[in-house]
């Protein structure tokens, strides 16, 4: 009989609904081992809105806590999630999290929001 230990990680699908253009999550859950990896997806068709943030919230900190986020420019990972989540993607459109050695405190909520921003691209 193996033992392993399994880490519950909860994908909540966040589906936000602006100007008829939705948010989408995949997959809707996760059941993984202790020490594997997870990847989340994220997309949107939003115009206008070049950035993906990522949160989680688990049962001992019930607030949200920011994971990071991914803009057109640039990925910008919180201090205590750095060295554990990984971003790929160019937040226009797609963005996928990834979670790095999976232990039981990364059983939680995850969710990814469009956030709206002002583009700014100058020539020199």
């Amino acid at each position: 009989m193996n033992n392993a230990s399994y880490v519950s990680v909860f994908v909540l699908c966040y589906a936000v609904t602006i100007f008829g253009k939705g948010v989408l999550q995949t997959p809707p859950d996760l059941l993984k081992k202790e020490n594997e990896f997870a990847e989340i997806k994220c997309s949107h068709s939003i115009q206008n809105y070049y950035v993906i943030q990522w949160y989680k919230q688990s049962q001992s900190i019930m607030n949200l806590q920011l994971m990071g986020f991914i803009n057109v420019q640039q990925t910008t990972v919180e201090p205590e999630f750095d060295g554990k989540i990984k971003m790929d993607g160019d937040g226009r459109n797609n963005v996928t999290l990834t979670i790095d050695t999976l232990k039981l405190t990364d059983s939680a909520l995850y969710f990814c929001a469009a956030y709206y921003t002002m583009l700014r691209i100058t020539s020199v």
